[in-house]
């Protein structure tokens, strides 16, 4: 069947792939200026068309309502010529995960681990919001070429309070459902941590942990047996790695992982603490760059991986702006090295040194930016967007506000110590000053 010139508002720019229900084009919003993929429904009216236009306008509605970098969002939704479509953002060079199961195909272990701690806080966030996507699985993970991680088709998607939370029955792929699911009972969050614990057992061993020769088969394996110990798979897999994936598949829910930030704090602090034979790049070195800031005094090794996580490297030449006047943003900035000016209308008014951060105050409500920030030397920072530390776990976010409210404390006595200064009063006096504010 030839590609459609357009659907909806959209100009069709060429075909992305085909499922088992959808084909996915690439597509053009004219009033963006930007590529979109579009998912349609491949299924004609007839036998499965009622439940294909469900599933698909279900996706819309749940998918749709979730904004999280980690997940793939959903912009718009409609029907053309009874067909039901889902415009998504478009994904250029990117792949699944079904291209890491294999054994010649398998990730470096901390580049598996970085990937499972980005889908757990992605689920973590959609089941704060009561969606639970019930069909985790490889090809349902996507990997973009700069290594993000999105999560798509929420198809059969359910919210845990919905009443109609098995009107669809038993959907899904078989060799990642949980006992539960297999067994068609009701549903909790903890359900996708079983199957992300499976995907987790292949990306790990190259292997399924379930295999049957009939539907029955696999239904008792699931319900009944333990995988191949990971182990005797991959040997130089750490221990502590497979403990979280045992502890995720655990087949009776008070065993299991009870929140997805649990499992991924878990994943975070295995993270810091692992032997990077064969690191992602740049990952220690990071690590190990922050880990002597004064800033990070308190923060555990997981809550300190989860802070890097958030945020991106950046290394600036002298004299270049860290952060405009009167501009608006969602990032903040910490000084890894270097030296940085705060300027106010071309004045410098302080400096900030390694271990100090700028932009944190207005980052939260994307407020106007109260004065300027510029590199005096060469200096390395870490950004952190604002949106994703709202989405960290509450001991990391806890760290952050602590140490928010040291560095502020400092920078304001070493603001009053040099008024007192410029105006010849007595620097002691500032304690009361600061103690004011």
């Amino acid at each position: 069947m030839p590609a459609p010139q357009q659907i909806g508002k959209y100009h069709i720019v060429g075909v992305a792939g085909q499922g088992n229900m959808g084909i996915v084009y690439v597509g053009h919003d004219p009033f963006s200026d930007a590529n979109v993929a579009i998912k349609v429904c491949s299924v004609t009216p007839g036998s499965g068309f009622k439940i294909a236009r469900k599933l698909f306008f279900n996706e819309a509605h749940t998918a749709g309502g979730l904004d999280h970098p980690n997940i793939l969002s959903v912009l718009d939704a409609g029907e053309q010529d009874d067909q039901p479509y889902i415009v998504m953002e478009y994904v250029d060079g990117g792949d699944t995960l079904r291209s890491h199961v294999t054994p010649e195909t398998l990730l470096p272990l901390p580049r598996v681990i970085e990937v499972l701690y980005q889908c757990a806080k992605a689920l973590d966030y959609a089941h704060r919001r009561g969606v639970i996507h019930r069909d985790i699985k490889p090809s349902n993970i996507m990997l973009t070429a700069d290594g993000v991680v999105k999560i798509g088709d929420f198809g059969i998607a359910q919210h845990a309070l919905s009443d109609e939370t098995q009107l669809l029955g038993m959907l899904g792929s078989p060799r990642y459902m949980s006992p539960e699911q297999v067994r068609e009972e009701d549903l909790t969050h903890q359900s996708d941590l079983f199957s992300l614990g499976v995907v987790a057992y292949e990306l790990v061993t190259g292997k399924p942990a379930f295999l049957g020769r009939s539907m029955a088969q696999l239904v008792r394996r699931i319900v009944n047996d333990e995988p191949a110990p990971v182990a005797s798979l991959r040997p130089q897999a750490p221990p502590g790695l497979a403990a979280i994936i045992a502890k995720a598949m655990a087949k009776q829910l008070q065993s299991r992982y009870e929140y997805a930030h649990e499992m991924a704090a878990d994943l975070a602090s295995l993270f810091g603490s692992m032997d990077h034979s064969a690191p992602a790049p740049g990952a220690q070195e990071h690590f190990d760059a922050l880990r002597p800031l004064a800033f990070f005094n308190e923060f555990s090794d997981s809550e300190l991986a989860e802070a890097l996580a958030a945020g991106s490297w950046r290394e600036m030449r002298a004299g270049a702006t860290v952060i405009a006047e009167n501009e608006t943003g969602t990032a903040f900035y910490l000084l890894v090295d270097g030296e940085a000016s705060v300027q106010l209308d071309g004045v410098e008014v302080g400096l900030l040194l390694a271990g100090e951060c700028c932009g944190q105050m207005a980052a939260p409500t994307q407020e106007l930016r109260g004065a300027s920030v510029a590199a005096t030397e060469a200096c390395t920072l870490l950004r952190i967007d604002g949106r994703q530390i709202e989405r960290a776990t509450m001991g990391c976010q806890l760290r952050l506000n602590q140490a928010f409210l040291r560095m502020l404390q400092r920078r304001l006595a070493r603001t009053n110590a040099r008024l007192a200064k410029a105006l010849g009063a007595d620097p002691n006096t500032t304690e009361d000053i600061t103690r004011e504010c």
